[in-house]
């Protein structure tokens, strides 16, 4: 190899060191799917319900005192509450898994039949809710519903 040559890739070689510190190799990779990594029920206590926590596993009580009306939204209801996470995650849409006495349950739907987490109760009831996340990962969190 010739002296000039060797002098030449030694140049363009130390030339290219400031040149990518001053641009940087950034990456950008498009359409990346982020999956859902938990779900987290975020009912709190209130006036009509009182929420526990045991082994990481949510109760939430509510006193039944009439029988929830669609039409027009009264009675005994309860608006589950649920945050998918990472906050990035491609699919944050869930759908909800009723184990239990079903009887004197019913989810809200909207225009859509969509299930949008409103629980009306007819009677009594203690069913457990599977929040599950929809982007194939499965991922779930239980809740214990209890209207006594």
């Amino acid at each position: 190899m010739k002296k000039s040559t060797l002098i030449i890739i030694i140049i363009i070689y130390i030339a290219s060191i400031p040149i990518i510190n001053l641009f940087g190799m950034n990456v950008k990779i498009y359409n990346e799917k982020i999956n859902t990594a938990y779900i987290e029920c975020l009912n709190e206590t209130d006036e009509n319900c009182t929420v526990t926590e045991n082994n990481g596993k949510k109760t939430i009580k509510i006193k039944f005192t009439e029988a929830a009306d669609p039409v027009n939204l009264t009675g005994t209801m309860l608006q589950l509450q649920w945050r998918v996470a990472p906050d990035n995650a491609t699919v944050k849409d869930v759908e909800f898994n009723i184990r239990g006495n079903k009887d004197h349950i019913e989810m809200f739907k909207d225009a859509e039949g969509n299930e949008t987490g409103l629980i009306l109760f007819s009677g009594k009831a203690m069913v457990n809710i599977d929040i599950i996340s929809t982007d194939g990962t499965k991922v779930l969190t239980s809740v214990l519903v209890w209207a006594y």
